[in-house]
């Protein structure tokens, strides 16, 4: 019996409706930009860099194709970590950086737990109301 050990990786779909999933992350590299292209449901996708262990990957032709879906959730949880440079369209995966090869990574448990606990952080700010005083 071998005592070969994979490890899990993941990357998270975010829609413009707030709707998140979490997607398997395939071990074989070559299968990522088909992985991606089907989450996000283009063509061609583009990638922003958000730290060297998180990327955000969109539709490239978003923007151009007058989209009308803009993935506020996304650009939230893009925001959590530095500031955007432009609104986001459409679905958008989140996903780990790259290995020495250049190879995208997928996310791990504790990467997802991380996404997700600042999104519910957000919202909860989002949601907090002001205490009023009455005199």
């Amino acid at each position: 019996m071998s005592n070969t050990s994979t490890t899990t990786a993941y990357a998270l779909l975010v829609r413009p409706d707030g709707f998140f999933q979490l997607l398997d992350w395939p071990s074989d590299p070559t299968k990522s930009l088909d992985t991606l292209r089907t989450a996000i449901e283009c063509d061609v996708v583009d990638v922003a860099d958000i730290t060297a262990d998180l990327s955000m990957w969109i539709d490239d032709e978003g923007m151009l194709i007058d989209n009308p879906n803009e993935n506020v959730p996304a650009f939230r949880l893009f925001a959590c970590y530095r500031t955007p440079c432009q609104r986001y369209f459409g679905n958008a995966v989140f996903t780990g950086g790259t290995d020495a090869d250049g190879d995208t990574v997928g996310l791990t448990e504790d990467a997802v737990l991380d996404l997700l606990l600042n999104h519910l952080r957000f919202l909860t700010e989002l949601l907090r109301v002001p205490t009023q005083r009455t005199k």
